[in-house]
């Protein structure tokens, strides 16, 4: 997501936080999901590239004891549909979310805004975390989101963005702070309408500076976007972004290595272990004394937990065929992004255009690929494009 669309969907969730408030409900505004852990991708639908899905918390500041999950989500949709800018905008009620469609923002690109309310957790349920294991710091971030069952029916759901968010940065900083200022200086000056005449560098947010882990997520859900898009049966099939973030993560946080090519070899290798579940047989570290179950299977049950939540499955509507799909999708990872050299620059162009489609290859790496760069003894060899500023 560019900048400048980052901007605007900060713009439009702060305003209808302003909106709410001056309409005597208080409620905080944060994002969740790739919007938060900085991974987002631009959407693929049938081939076609979609509107950006961002996805934002309403936390009302209500005791969810003395309230109800139909009150806060019908408080927070009836308020908006009062307005004609933010009526006009609202999508039919989701089950979770009130979704509001800013059409064609920049360039054809359009957003949309789910934004999902919810109440702080009870005290209770917060123990109950921290007693499953779950830090303090993480566990006291949870919330109690709404839920649409039926027309008329509603019922309480857990959830913990902000809880997730922390998690994921404490693995991330490390890759983070890697040439953050070097990064950040380059960012100031290719974005420096973004900010005022009198700013500084110090005044890029983290936000806007990828890690190598980042990055590498934003890979792996595109080539996912790409790969299961074209298999029989792929949107049924398809694993979700939690699962990916989360198993990276996890994973990232046992590498030496912080470079993203190194990284990015790891991380897949470290997926492609647990593939052995699918014969019965225990992931290899675990067979040698490591106690890493980040993916596992008990009782001809497919369990990916939530770090924060450890009761909340990924994979809970995983089924062999689903497992089977996902370890066959990393080995195609490993084909087009981890044995590929710019040594064999047939093999290596051929799994980035099966990875991102050939029109996009081509028109991105068109400057990199020309005869004069290829052969000339005087001038570098490119590296891999995710390597590239």
């Amino acid at each position: 997501i560019s900048p400048t669309m980052h901007k605007y969907a900060v713009d439009r969730y702060t305003g209808i936080s302003d909106f709410l408030q001056q309409h005597e409900i208080e409620a905080s505004f944060y994002p969740q999901g790739s919007f938060r852990t900085g991974t987002v991708v631009r959407p693929i639908k049938d081939g076609t590239e979609g509107d950006y899905d961002i996805d934002v918390v309403c936390e009302l500041i209500s005791d969810k004891l003395t309230t109800s999950p139909a009150e806060v989500k019908n408080t927070v949709g009836s308020t908006l549909k009062s307005s004609e800018v933010y009526n006009e905008k609202l999508l039919p009620e989701q089950d979770r979310c009130w979704t509001l469609q800013y059409a064609e923002i920049s360039n054809n690109i359009g957003l949309k805004l789910d934004v999902v309310p919810s109440v702080k957790e009870e005290n209770s349920k917060i123990l109950i975390l921290k007693n499953k294991g779950v830090e303090d710091i993480y566990a006291q971030h949870a919330i109690a989101i709404t839920e649409r069952i039926s027309d008329e029916k509603y019922r309480w759901g857990a959830s913990n963005p902000k809880g997730y968010g922390d998690w994921f940065d404490a693995i991330n900083k490390r890759f983070l702070l890697i040439g953050l200022r070097e990064r950040k200086a380059n960012f100031f000056k290719e974005n420096r309408s973004l900010f005022a005449a009198e700013a500084t560098i110090d005044e890029v947010p983290d936000f806007f500076i990828k890690s190598p882990l980042q990055r590498i997520i934003q890979l792996l859900k595109r080539h996912r976007d790409i790969y299961y898009g074209r298999i029989p049966g792929g949107n049924q099939l398809y694993p979700i972004s939690a699962i990916i973030t989360t198993i990276s993560a996890k994973i990232a946080s046992e590498a030496s290595m912080t470079d993203l090519e190194s990284l990015l070899t790891h991380i897949v290798s470290g997926f492609q272990e647990y593939s052995s579940l699918l014969q019965g047989k225990a992931p290899k570290q675990r067979f040698l004394g490591d106690a890493r179950n980040y993916i596992e299977l008990k009782d001809q049950k497919w369990w990916i937990p939530n770090p924060v939540n450890p009761d909340d499955n990924y994979a809970d509507a995983w089924t062999d065929e689903t497992a089977q799909a996902f370890f066959n999708w990393i080995d195609v990872v490993s084909v087009d992004f981890v044995e590929p050299t710019v040594a064999n620059e047939t093999r290596y162009l051929a799994g980035l255009k099966t990875s991102f489609g050939s029109d996009f290859i081509e028109k991105v790496l068109q400057p990199v690929t020309t005869p004069q760069i290829i052969t000339s003894p005087n001038i570098i060899q490119p590296t891999k494009p995710w390597g590239m500023r």
